[in-house]
């Protein structure tokens, strides 16, 4: 009986790993290559859910840096790690 992952699609591959997103194809190059030009780790990278196939065309740097261009590729902000909540504990 094949897994229903969202949108009426079945997944592939065995276990589910309790997403019901799983994105048709795998941007792993496409996150790497932009996150080594972006000059931060991979999680910094934001990549458009909208435009996943446009996106998963690019194979190349170039490519990328064109899509970065465009706004399809960000790098997400820092987040910030706030002491406020132990300060005010502290009075």
């Amino acid at each position: 009986k094949p897994q229903i992952c969202g949108a009426g699609t079945a997944c592939r591959g065995g276990r589910s790993s309790g997403n019901l997103f799983r994105p048709a194809m795998s941007m792993t190059l496409q996150k790497r290559l932009a996150a080594e030009i972006k000059k931060c780790g991979r999680g910094r990278i934001w990549l458009d859910p909208n435009e996943a196939n446009e996106i998963s065309m690019a194979n190349s740097r170039f490519n990328i840096r064109k899509l970065i261009k465009d706004g399809l590729i960000i790098r997400k902000a820092v987040k910030m790690h706030s002491r406020s909540r132990v300060r005010k504990n502290l009075e």
